[in-house]
């Protein structure tokens, strides 16, 4: 779960650099030499061919019940891109030239000249140079534009126009047609000293923010803001590329969102990502078609990855003390214990990253007038968190009100079983009509294992989960996955509150192939990781569905009250 959490934090700080290196500040341009400048791309961004967009438009707005958007998507694409070859992508580069970001558009179409004429209301008149470049204003920008082959080249500045490909469809490579949408960022193409001026405004920025901070908590702040900034600045200087995608395929009858992360070979970020590979698992018997809700990942933690995991876990350790001593709003008695409990989770934490690796299963069973959660985890010592438990259930078992606790109840297959009982108030009617008077929280400690489960006869449904462990030995899976299936969820809703839209949507899904499902994936590749989130047409459907049975809701309130 550690090595997942830490891969999507990795990308979304990712993105985060792509826009601050997009748009390097004027200053930090003058400052940049030619030095070291590259004409290489610094980031691709690609769209799919006119047809594709058009088809995929039409797919998703046919599922969601609006076919009219995509006809009107098609009406507008046609009158603005007549003489485009609407079967080949189209690409905007951004190359840094002395330091410079200098946009480039590649433009698929044999004859830009007739594509210029359609457009002269709205572009102005075209000059043409001695050469043959085109001229066109746009507002108060000048765009040059020059023909290569069946290829239109547009910048903003004349001499770019030497920097395009001889053959610009080669820019796509293998991946034409592939997304929708894609942006490529090459970070190593950003030159170092820009890369350098970015980390130093960061670390300038930190500190300024850090001299005025005056709370008791300042310090506890300051050491988690300074591990997060350290790793950002680790990203801005061993990142290779990055990118991002969306695409309708229509054969899987998904929409994806794609993220691709590499670092450089031989860099300590790249050891890190080189490490995250999927190993066999105890919990992955949670992967399961008919589960409401799964996630599992199983994965080793590399030498750095440890290094880094523990040092952000000590980190926590010493910021949650220094919070609760700053905010002096417990006892001490009663904050002293829970520093020191917190302590010895997160000392079990810190021993089980040691032991180089993590493997974590959930999953979650619903449906009508059913809901079951289970989950199972690695820990370095399973014995050393049934005594913490103890110690804690010991502590507030008189306490009037509290959870009951039972512990030592019997033993299943070397995992030895516990209970927690929660007295549920006769005022909470929904929670009383899921759980009962009673709600029953399973425990199961092993040597190297800890297990939970909550719900209706989750008691077995946690003795299966403990009895499958170690059941599939295979690492041929993804490091991590997650996975939700709508239609369960709506039927277990509808069972204690029955409403039209949720009606409607269970109809639809019911009718669907793929009962709403949302998955979300993390691959590891070579020095890098790839996460896919994917949304099943059957969500659409039930989207639309929703929105129809909205509209027909509205329209008969607004009969109701006299307004037709």
């Amino acid at each position: 779960m550690k090595i997942a959490a830490s891969s999507y934090r990795r990308v979304l700080y990712a993105g985060a650099m792509l826009l601050a290196l997009a748009v390097p500040s004027q200053r930090q341009l003058q400052a940049q030499s030619s030095d070291g400048a590259s004409e290489e791309p610094v980031i691709v961004v690609t769209m799919g061919s006119l047809n594709k967009l058009m088809q995929d438009v039409n797919y998703v707005s046919g599922l969601a019940g609006q076919p009219q958007a995509g006809g009107l998507f098609a009406m507008m694409a046609g009158t603005f891109t007549q003489g485009i070859d609407t079967t080949q992508p189209i690409a905007i580069t951004v190359p840094l030239v002395d330091g410079m970001p200098q946009p480039m558009a590649l433009i698929p179409t044999p004859d830009v000249k007739t594509v210029l004429n359609r457009l002269e209301a709205q572009t102005g008149p075209v000059d043409e140079l001695n050469d043959g470049t085109l001229v066109i204003a746009v507002g108060v920008n000048t765009i040059y534009i020059k023909q290569q082959g069946d290829w239109a080249i547009l910048a903003p500045d004349r001499d770019v126009l030497n920097l395009a490909p001889s053959d610009p469809a080669s820019i796509f490579g293998d991946e034409a047609d592939q997304y929708d949408m894609s942006v490529k960022l090459k970070m190593q193409q950003v030159p170092a000293p820009i890369r350098g001026m970015i980390t130093a405004q960061m670390r300038q920025g930190f500190e300024q923010a850090m001299a005025q901070q005056n709370t008791p908590d300042a310090e506890s702040a300051r050491e988690v803001a300074e591990a997060s900034l350290t790793q950002i600045e680790q990203l801005i200087t061993d990142t290779d590329e990055m990118e991002f995608g969306f695409n309708v395929d229509q054969s899987g009858k998904t929409v994806d969102f794609k993220a691709r992360f590499t670092a450089v070979e031989g860099t300590d970020l790249g050891e890190v990502m080189a490490s995250q590979q999927a190993i066999p698992s105890n919990f992955s018997s949670v992967i399961r078609p008919d589960a409401a809700a799964f996630y599992h990942s199983s994965a080793a933690i590399g030498p750095e990855s440890v290094t880094q995991a523990k040092a952000s876990l000590q980190t926590a350790k010493d910021s949650v003390a220094g919070l609760l001593e700053a905010q002096g709003e417990l006892p001490p008695d009663l904050q002293d214990e829970v520093i020191k409990y917190l302590n010895q989770i997160l000392d079990v934490g810190i021993a089980s990253v040691s032991e180089g690796k993590s493997d974590i299963g959930a999953m979650l069973m619903a449906g009508e007038n059913n809901l079951q959660f289970a989950l199972g985890t690695f820990v370095a010592d399973g014995n050393e968190v049934a005594r913490i438990a103890k110690e804690i259930g010991g502590k507030v078992g008189s306490i009037p009100g509290a959870p009951r606790f039972s512990f030592d109840r019997s033993v299943h297959n070397d995992v030895t079983l516990h209970l927690i009982e929660i007295d549920i108030p006769a005022y909470e009617e929904e929670a009383q009509a899921v759980f009962g008077e009673t709600f029953e929280i399973h425990i199961g400690t092993g040597e190297k294992a800890v297990y939970l489960a909550f719900g209706n006869e989750s008691e077995k449904l946690l003795m299966d989960f403990i009895d499958t462990a170690g059941s599939d030995s295979s690492s041929n899976r993804p490091v991590g996955q997650l996975q939700f299936s709508l239609l369960p969820l709506l039927q277990f809703a509808q069972s204690f509150s029955s409403e039209d839209i949720t009606m409607a949507m269970i109809d639809s899904l019911s009718r669907s192939s793929d009962s709403g499902k949302i998955m979300l994936i993390q691959e590891s590749i070579p020095n890098g990781v790839e996460v896919r989130f994917s949304i099943g047409e059957g969500l659409m459907q039930a989207a639309g569905a929703a929105a129809r049975q909205g509209q027909l809701e509205a329209q008969q309130d607004a009969i109701q009250n006299g307004q037709f």
